[in-house]
């Protein structure tokens, strides 16, 4: 199992990398120093390499929201996002959290796949959000 930690601001660079690898909207850096100050940012760890990252926010102040988790394209099915997660899960836990939501374009087959394994349950979906599908939300509970 990767080693995970909350991320700290020497990671943005790298951070910002595994965006690169993936071909994806490379997070700003000021969005991204405000969310590690916040604690709402997790990094995976694969000995001194970051393998992946996990970034979360509040929706309406008080659900947490997973925005992105992304893994290296050389780490991916190696448990590195399950990793992610369950470390988010237990913080959120920790802080009193019943639930939690996250989602993903519904033509992502393997996003949803991941995230059934993992527990969480479809609730919902957004369209017209300016991409080709719509938005599939999720929920699930945590544990007290």
């Amino acid at each position: 199992m990767p080693d995970v930690r909350g991320a700290t601001l020497a990671d943005i660079s790298a951070i910002q990398d595994i965006d690169r690898s993936l071909d994806q909207h490379l997070s700003d850096e000021t969005v991204l120093q405000h969310a590690i100050e916040s604690g709402r940012v997790a990094v995976a760890l694969a000995g001194d390499e970051l393998s992946g990252y996990l970034r979360w926010e509040w929706l309406w102040d008080h659900i947490p929201l997973c925005l992105f988790v992304r893994v290296r394209p050389s780490h991916q099915r190696t448990g590195v996002g399950r990793a992610l997660y369950a470390y988010v899960e237990a913080d959120l836990a920790g802080r009193g959290c019943e639930f939690w939501l996250s989602s993903s374009e519904e033509t992502n087959d393997r996003s949803l796949r991941f995230h059934r394994a993992l527990g969480f349950r479809l609730i919902g979906a957004l369209s017209d959000l300016g991409q080709d599908a719509r938005e599939i939300f999720m929920r699930k509970d945590l544990a007290p």
